[in-house]
């Protein structure tokens, strides 16, 4: 997990540049760990409102471990394949990006078909 959440704050948090968290104005405490009172706190103890109110929603299985939360995935996405949780049994997609696109999938299917 500590390396899921280093690669995440590394490569999308808009506050991390060239190894520093600008709003801190040093080392970011989530891939480094941060000192207080001369004692080193561990990575992984650390928090950031910033990364868990803007970058950790954008990867549900990893903001579903960081916060202790179930994290099996119950259903597979018919569009991309991927798993998701869903909260009632009639879910068949994971987003509405994949419920369209099977939607158009099927307009142009039933087009071809009646043009024949």
């Amino acid at each position: 997990m500590k390396q899921d959440i280093k690669q995440l704050v590394t490569s999308t948090c808009a506050n991390y540049i060239n190894g520093k968290c600008i709003l801190l104005d040093k080392e970011c405490p989530l891939t480094s760990g941060e000192e207080y009172r001369g004692k080193k706190i561990a990575a992984s103890d650390c928090s950031c409102t910033y990364f868990e109110k803007a970058v950790l929603p954008a990867n549900k299985t990893l903001e579903a471990v960081y916060y202790g939360k179930e994290t099996v995935l119950n259903k597979t996405c018919k569009g991309c394949g991927k798993g998701f949780n869903s909260v009632s049994n009639r879910a068949v997609y994971c987003s509405d990006i994949c419920r369209k696109s099977a939607r158009k999938k099927t307009f142009i299917k039933a087009n071809q078909k009646r043009a024949k």
